[in-house]
């Protein structure tokens, strides 16, 4: 008795270090964004002559945002046609090649839109391959608002091909069942009956979708569409106005907090189907002419979102770079290592935090600060890169030591932005853990040091790195914060790609974009395998059920 009365007082006393945790990571995560709302809404920077209000509410704002909800409007509605689409194929229907087109349909989330623009932008370039065959004079003019689209389109339908396709793998095919033993058409039941039950997970996927085509810079500036984060670099770059900046930031803030909220309700809307639906049940085989069309629908955006510019980049790379292009690259490629390697084990180090903190936070006060804490992955780079700056000048008014650049602002901007990849990885492999095995080990005698070791590392040692490597991917591609915050003659592989193609020499680029593209591949075909394993794996066990049911029907009569 007296040991239980020593464990759950030394559980209640390690308690009491959560909520302050919580809290300041909340802060830390939250202040840039903070600052920028701040001098947004700062009287004296809102009303001067043509401060930061005028460019946001003036022709010039009024322009960049219906250029963005524009693009998100076109670009938003081809990506849930697509993923729609294709989720609905794969998920209900059998024809030749469906699992080898479930896994290539994450591909594109490989490729950067951005490193996908500038391959398309040489592709339909009077000089290029196309032009070549059919001749300039034909050929779409893709530097535009609807060859934005179009790119943005083909690189964020992943979101909501994965989000519909687990939702309607998990929700067993007896719902099609019923609604055609009822008289209803294939048709009829897939796209009433079904697309209505994963209507949360199409809101949720198509919210993500629409959180990157909004926060694109990269697309928007190559191909000439004046969107809010194209009017973030102009105004901080061409006209030093970080009031101004910061007014544009805000607007784009508020389009990713509707969106944010949107993910969230859709998210809400999710409910647990009732375990006995989960019975087997065949796919719908597809004839042949059907089965041909199913095969094109899923194959087409594979092949225009992931092989066509994964292609033209192969096709430029010269393996025979000059001495100094491979020093420049091999500079660049260390300048990403290095950021990403530190930037990932930071971020890891605050969500691990955040994560243990999070296990016994009870009580909506905590509940929010954890919201709060993991709002930076919603945050659009440039918005997050202009807070950055802006709370970097707040700081230095009180204290006299300008930090408006440098590698340390940088990681800053990079660990209050990913840090929810990680915690969500982190949270995720210490949910696998149940308390009471913590309970057991300190029964044991084990100390909190040997019980993370011991016990809780083993355990969630997979979803940690698994994290770790996915922040350090999204660091490795992050262009927009990169470029407002890096020191001077700093450059990643992101700027460099930036840089080369934004001067024609898409050749001279190819190199540090294929770098990317493989490591983009990391994450894009675990999420594909994962599905499907998932998949693979409820279908094992309905099979496991079915037969105990039947052996223990057997056994009975």
């Amino acid at each position: 008795m007296n040991q239980t009365r020593r464990t759950i007082a030394a559980r209640d006393a390690g308690a009491g270090w959560r909520s302050p945790a919580i809290i300041a990571v909340a802060v830390f995560a939250a202040a840039p964004v903070a600052a920028m709302l701040w001098g947004a809404l700062a009287v004296e920077s809102s009303f001067q002559e043509g401060g930061g209000l005028s460019h946001l509410l003036g022709v010039n704002g009024a322009r960049y945002i219906a250029s963005t909800l524009l693009l998100c409007l076109v670009a938003g509605l081809g990506a849930s046609v697509i993923g729609g689409a294709c989720a609905l194929l794969i998920s209900l229907t059998q024809f030749p090649g469906r699992r080898a087109l479930a896994i290539a349909l994450a591909l594109p989330f490989a490729i950067p839109a951005y490193v996908a623009a500038y391959a398309y932008g040489d592709l339909f370039g009077p000089f290029g391959a196309l032009a070549s065959l059919f001749g300039p004079a034909v050929l779409p003019e893709i530097r535009s608002l609807p060859g934005a689209a179009f790119i943005l389109m083909l690189t964020t339908y992943p979101y909501v091909y994965l989000a519909m396709n687990a939702a309607l793998s998990s929700r067993s095919a007896a719902l099609m069942e019923a609604a055609r033993s009822l008289g209803a058409a294939p048709r009829r039941a897939g796209m009433g009956l079904l697309l209505a039950a994963s209507r949360p997970a199409f809101i949720g996927g198509l919210a993500l979708a629409l959180m990157e085509i909004a926060a694109d810079y990269g697309v928007a500036d190559y191909f000439g569409v004046q969107t809010l984060s194209v009017g973030i670099f102009r105004t901080w770059y061409g006209l030093g106005d970080l009031a101004a900046a910061t007014q544009i930031a805000a607007g784009l803030f508020l389009v990713a907090l509707i969106l944010t909220i949107m993910e969230s309700a859709g998210r809400r809307g999710h409910t647990a189907e009732d375990a006995r639906a989960h019975r087997s049940s065949k796919r719908l085989k597809l004839s042949a002419p059907h089965a041909a069309l199913a095969i094109l629908i899923c194959a087409a955006p594979v092949l225009f979102g992931f092989a066509a510019p994964a292609f033209v980049l192969i096709a430029k790379f010269d393996p025979d770079l000059s001495l100094g292009a491979g020093r420049d690259l091999a500079s660049a490629g260390l300048n990403t290592a290095f950021v990403a390697i530190i930037g990932a084990a930071a971020a890891m180090a605050l969500a691990l935090v955040l994560a243990y903190a999070s296990r016994r936070a009870k009580g909506n006060v905590m509940k929010a600060l954890l919201r709060v804490a993991t709002l930076g992955y919603a945050v659009p780079g440039a918005v997050m890169a202009i807070g950055v700056l802006a709370l970097s000048a707040f700081a230095a008014r009180i204290t006299g030591v300008a930090m408006a650049g440098g590698l340390s602002v940088l990681l800053y901007a990079y660990v209050a932005r990913f840090l929810t990849a990680g915690y969500n990885a982190a949270a995720g492999g210490l949910a696998q853990i149940n308390p009471q095995m913590d309970a057991a080990a300190r029964s044991l005698g084990a100390g909190p040091s040997r019980i993370v070791a011991g016990v809780h590392w083993p355990l969630a040692r997979l979803s940690i790195l698994s994290g770790a490597a996915i922040v350090a991917i999204d660091i490795a591609k992050e262009l927009p914060a990169t470029l407002l915050l890096r020191p001077f003659n700093f450059e990643t592989l992101s700027t460099r790609i930036y840089r080369l193609a934004s001067d024609e020499r898409l050749a001279d680029a190819a190199p540090a974009a294929l770098i990317l593209i493989l490591l983009g591949l990391i994450p894009a075909l675990a999420l594909s395998v994962i599905a499907d394993k998932n998949n693979r794996t409820r279908k094992s066990a309905r099979k496991s059920r079915q037969t105990f049911a039947g052996a223990k029907a057997n056994i009975t009569a």
